[in-house]
């Protein structure tokens, strides 16, 4: 009995060892697996809540834009006529400035020849092209100045005093819904023009 007792003695464990402290029991684990953080990177170039258009919004764009066009069409139009309008009446007073010029330099008279049927003017002896109309534009009346015997032309003359032969010559644009006319009135003293618009 005693040498039982004694073998059960040793073969039980020490539960104190070189001054160790008997190991207390581990709590239960309650935490939680947070995941790789690579696993939580988007895609290269996209970001999170981006979505793309749908094809009825590309529609409704597309639409939009077609409409401020056809309204800003007509409205470029209208911008260059009338800017080909005051191209012309200006076209006109330098030409009429370009021909007393040479009539003062040269000291011979100069004339401004009109084209009434061909839309076009130029200056004698000048070796330019002559000034051509815009299509929504024509001669009206002429007042003064020397027809040609062909009736093709009419001749303004500017002197080398400085004076000029007068008259007037009328220019008619209809560059939309509207008419527009100017008079250039030439002066027989001076030969400046005058505008006049009708």
């Amino acid at each position: 009995m005693g040498a039982r007792e004694a073998a059960t003695t040793s073969a039980a464990p020490s539960e104190t060892v070189a001054g160790l402290h008997p190991r207390a029991s581990r709590p239960a684990w309650r935490g939680r697996v947070i995941p790789a953080a690579h696993s939580q990177r988007s895609a290269p170039g996209t970001r999170r809540g981006e979505r793309g258009f749908t094809l009825i919004e590309l529609i409704l764009v597309m639409v939009i834009i077609g409409v401020i066009a056809s309204m800003s069409i007509p409205m470029v139009q209208a911008g260059m006529r009338q800017s080909a309008v005051r191209s012309s009446v200006r076209a006109f007073i330098s030409a009429t400035r370009q021909a007393s010029a040479q009539a003062v330099s040269t000291r011979k008279p100069t004339a401004l020849i009109v084209y009434p049927h061909d839309g076009t003017f130029t200056v004698e002896g000048s070796k330019e092209k002559p000034y051509e109309l815009p299509p929504f534009a024509q001669f009206g009346e002429i007042v003064g100045g020397v027809a040609a015997e062909a009736d093709d032309e009419v001749r303004f003359e500017f002197f080398p005093t400085g004076s000029s032969s007068g008259g007037s010559v009328q220019i008619d644009f209809t560059p939309g819904d509207r008419r527009q006319s100017y008079r250039l009135v030439l002066d027989p003293l001076i030969g400046r023009v005058k505008i006049e618009e009708n």
